[in-house]
């Protein structure tokens, strides 16, 4: 997908035009996703955070009624390589990422072969029979410029299943796995 960015904002136009009545249920999947056609064309990169990088929610149920929240998530950052030089370094440091230009002069991520990965991923889903639900979301991808932004409140009856995965870049080969593959 060439936008993905928008796919997002178009997914989270949609969640706060529903989200505003009482006794709903709202599906969402949303994904924001770096690919290759996406960071190719680009020979400069800046790797600034356009959001706060915040995922809030909260289910308050009123006396006598029911609540629940479970949450599911996986998160990762690694460092960035400051000292790597594509000129003079025959690879990135095996824990971090860098950048370097392929043979047609074009940005290409470099990752070493323990790096960690750059993404969030979260499978939620919040309930009330009767109550508040808020949610508070405010997070980008500076990979691909994709934003999700929603503060929203319901009161009453709610159900709200999501899940969302921002993949930015890729662990490394030999980057430490799942931890059920640990065993």
């Amino acid at each position: 997908m060439k936008n993905p960015e928008k796919l997002v904002v178009l997914a989270a136009s949609l969640l706060l035009m529903v989200v505003f009545s009482t006794g709903f249920t709202i599906d969402a999947v949303i994904d924001i996703t770096a690919t290759e056609s996406d960071t190719e064309s680009k020979t400069e990169f800046n790797l600034e955070e356009v959001s706060d990088q915040v995922w809030a929610v909260q289910v308050e149920a009123d006396p006598g009624e029911d609540g629940q929240l479970s949450q599911e998530f996986e998160a990762a950052h690694g460092p960035y390589d400051e000292d790597f030089d594509v000129e003079t370094e025959e690879e990135v440091n095996k824990d971090a990422f860098g950048f370097g230009l392929d043979e047609d002069g074009y940005f290409e991520v470099l990752t070493g072969e323990d790096y960690v990965g750059d993404y969030f991923k979260i499978d939620q889903k919040a309930s009330t029979t009767g109550g508040t639900t808020k949610r508070y979301i405010d997070i980008s991808s500076q990979w691909t410029g994709g934003y999700l932004y929603e503060d929203m409140v319901v009161e009453g009856t709610a159900e709200i299943t999501e899940s969302f995965h921002m993949d930015n870049v890729k662990p490394g080969e030999e980057a430490v796995p799942e931890w059920h593959d640990l065993f």
